[in-house]
C-alpha cells in the first residue's frame, strides 16, 4: 500500500512538472513579451509595448516586432522610441542557466521622436531622468524582494543602425527635422555575473538617448544658438 502511494506521488509530481514545461513551451513568446513590457516599463517609467514576439528554442533565434516606449509625461508624441525589427541569437546551452547567453542583438530602424521645449527641457532629459532609477533606499529594498528570483543575461553585442531621429524644437519654431542616427554598438553588456531585463533596458535605452542628444545638438545647434541670440537681441536692445 505504501509503494502505491509513493508511486502515486511520483506519477503526479511528474504530471505537473511535465504540465508546467508544456506550459512554458507553448506560452514562451507571450512569456517572454510579458517579461520585456514589465522590466521595460519598470526601467523608463512610461509604457513599454511590444506587438508580438517569436521565440525559436530549437535554433535559438528569436524576433521582436513592433516594440515602443510612450513619451515621459509633459510631451506630445506617444512615443520616445519605436524600435523596430529586433533579432536575437540565443545560445541555447545557456537557457537554464544564469546568466543566459545571447550572442547578438540587432534593432534594425529604430525611430526616435525628439522634443526640446521652449524652456530648454526635452522629452530625452526626462527619460534619462526616469533611467535614474529609485532612490538608493528603495532600490535596496526592491533588490532584496527579488534577489535569487531574476534572471540575469549576458550580452555579447547589441546593433542598433539604419535608424532615424524626428526632431521638434519649439525655439526654432519650425517644421520637424528629420536625422539620421549613426549605427551604434554596445559589447559585453552584463559581462561581470549579468545583467537584469530592467539593467539591460536602462543601457540600451541611455545609449540610444545620448546618441539621439549628439546628432541633434550636432545638427542643430549652431542654429539653435543663432536664433536664442536673436531673441536676447529683440527683448533687452528692442530690435
Amino acid at each position: 500500500m505504501k509503494k502505491g502511494r509513493i508511486f502515486l506521488i511520483i506519477a503526479v509530481l511528474v504530471f505537473l512538472v511535465a504540465g508546467a514545461i508544456v506550459y512554458v513551451l507553448t506560452n514562451l513568446n507571450f512569456i517572454v513579451k510579458a517579461a520585456i513590457e514589465k522590466y521595460g516599463s519598470q526601467a523608463t517609467k512610461t509604457a513599454v509595448r511590444v506587438s508580438s514576439v517569436n521565440v525559436r528554442l530549437s535554433s535559438g533565434e528569436a524576433s521582436i516586432a513592433g516594440l515602443t516606449v510612450a513619451n515621459p509625461r509633459g510631451f506630445t508624441a506617444p512615443n520616445i522610441f519605436s524600435l523596430g525589427n529586433i533579432s536575437t541569437r540565443i545560445v541555447v546551452q545557456s537557457v537554464a542557466k544564469s546568466p543566459l547567453e545571447i550572442r547578438d542583438i540587432r534593432i534594425i530602424g529604430p525611430e526616435v521622436s525628439y522634443e526640446m521645449t521652449k524652456s530648454r527641457t526635452s522629452n530625452l532629459d526626462a527619460l534619462t531622468k526616469n533611467l535614474q532609477g529609485p532612490e538608493p533606499a528603495q532600490k535596496e529594498q526592491g533588490e532584496k524582494k527579488a534577489k535569487g528570483k531574476e534572471v540575469k543575461l549576458f550580452i555579447r553585442k547589441l546593433v542598433i543602425e539604419k535608424g532615424r531621429v524626428e526632431a521638434h524644437i519649439a525655439a526654432l519654431g519650425e517644421k520637424p527635422i528629420l536625422l539620421d542616427l549613426p549605427r551604434l554598438e554596445l559589447i559585453d553588456i552584463g559581462k561581470n555575473g549579468g545583467a537584469t531585463p530592467a539593467e539591460v533596458a536602462k543601457t540600451v535605452a541611455t545609449a540610444l538617448a545620448e546618441e539621439t542628444a549628439k546628432v541633434v545638438a550636432r545638427s542643430q545647434g549652431e542654429k539653435y544658438l543663432r536664433k536664442s541670440a536673436e531673441d536676447l537681441l529683440k527683448r533687452y536692445l528692442g530690435k
